[in-house]
């Protein structure tokens, strides 16, 4: 039995930006690709507990992503564009970011230390919901007010494969 994550296969396109500027192709593809590990892993988790098949795999392969390419995004994120978005004056926005990233860890946990396959799936389900979220917030929200405030976040994110992925070629 297949679940629907609940989200769709179209991602946010670039253009989608309050300002109309057009946001780094590469951070698009780059949060596309973290949001698609995630929905297979997360799939993978919910579709065994669903079918009463061992879950422990799945939920240790979502865990290792999480704390893996996940977590080097969001803390790469915090580093230098939350920084860069204090300085501009944009300290509510970085507040309510920085309350998901927490609630983004704390469903890591949830999910690393659950008692039950069901329990792992729940929290699973909720973070992809939060993540989902966060990287809207992100593209429309977080990179358009960087920009509106005179700061090329390409170059702040150049060379940063945890921000574009390891192919920043696209």
């Amino acid at each position: 039995m297949l679940v629907n994550t609940g989200m769709s296969q179209t991602e946010h396109e670039p253009s989608n930006r309050r300002d109309g500027s057009p946001m780094p192709s590469a951070t698009h593809h780059h949060h596309a690709d973290l949001w698609s590990g995630l929905a297979a892993r997360e799939a993978a988790l919910v579709n065994a507990v669903a079918a009463g098949q061992d879950h422990e795999q799945p939920r240790r392969a979502l865990v290792d992503f999480l704390r893996g390419e996940v977590f080097a995004h969001l803390q790469t994120e915090e580093m230098v564009l939350h920084n860069v978005a204090r300085g501009v004056g944009a300290h509510a926005l970085v507040a309510a970011l920085e309350l998901d990233h927490k609630s983004l860890l704390s469903l890591v946990e949830h999910i690393d230390q659950a008692a039950t396959g069901l329990d792992a799936a729940l929290s699973a389900r909720a973070l992809v919901m939060l993540f989902v979220l966060r990287m809207e917030k992100e593209e429309t929200v977080l990179i358009p007010t960087l920009t509106e405030a005179g700061v090329d976040v390409s170059i702040l994110i150049a060379g940063r494969p945890e921000m574009l992925g390891t192919d920043q070629d696209r």
